[in-house]
């Protein structure tokens, strides 16, 4: 009888101690979970953040590049060989790359050549920031590719012009170049080219990119 009592408090305390290392486990599985959970999220936030930067960089890039197409653009409407109506590429879609880059959409302004002209009914005023874009497209992909689908738009504002100074008259020089077209009483054109990219994926996201454009008149291709 008194083996038998002596072991009742042993049992007992084995009890408490199996709860306790239950409980601890419970407690360092729990953590676990929370610390897993954190790296999740952390992870997940990271990959939205590199995709988001990628969107940025993709738009930039081509907000950039678009400010040059904006000086051909003008370029061609001031060379008489050129009739972007006929020449350009039509409303539907256009191949870039086959099979991996299309433009769609593309729309000329009907006021474009006033804009670059200065004429009375150019809407430069109106359409300070792309307002009224002068040209608009997309650019597309098929969906297995990593590029994201990005609208981009073009405004073409003139800002103004001038005599260009100096003259190949004044200092005797200058035969080829501007120097010689400023002897002939060249003109300084300066047209604001602004350009803007948006993901049609990220309406949040926009990259604008705004350059200044000088054609000098009397000069092939003669532009800065």
């Amino acid at each position: 009888m008194k083996k038998s009592a002596s072991k009742g408090p042993r049992l007992g305390l084995v009890s408490r101690r199996d709860g306790m290392v239950l409980i601890s486990t419970l407690l360092i599985l729990a953590s676990v979970s929370l610390i897993a959970l954190g790296m999740s999220s952390d992870t997940t936030s990271e990959v939205r953040i590199a995709g988001n930067r990628k969107q940025f960089e993709q738009a930039f890039h081509l907000a950039d590049g678009a400010a040059d197409m904006g000086v051909q653009v003008i370029l061609d409407h001031m060379d008489d060989a050129v009739d972007p109506e006929e020449d350009y590429p039509d409303t539907s879609t256009f191949t870039l790359l086959d099979g991996k880059l299309y433009l769609q959409n593309f729309r000329l302004d009907a006021d474009l050549y006033a804009d670059i002209q200065g004429y009375a009914d150019n809407d430069n005023e109106a359409d300070p920031a792309n307002g009224r874009p002068d040209v608009a497209f997309s650019l597309t992909a098929p969906p297995d590719t990593t590029f994201a689908a990005i609208d981009v738009s073009i405004d073409i504002d003139r800002l103004g012009a001038n005599y260009v100074a100096g003259s190949s008259i004044e200092f005797a020089a200058g035969y080829e170049g501007v120097g010689k077209g400023a002897g002939a009483g060249s003109v300084a054109v300066y047209l604001a080219v602004h350009t803007r990219t948006n993901p049609q994926a990220n309406s949040a996201l926009t990259s604008e990119v705004t350059t200044v454009y000088r054609k000098v008149s009397h000069v092939i291709g003669g532009g800065q």
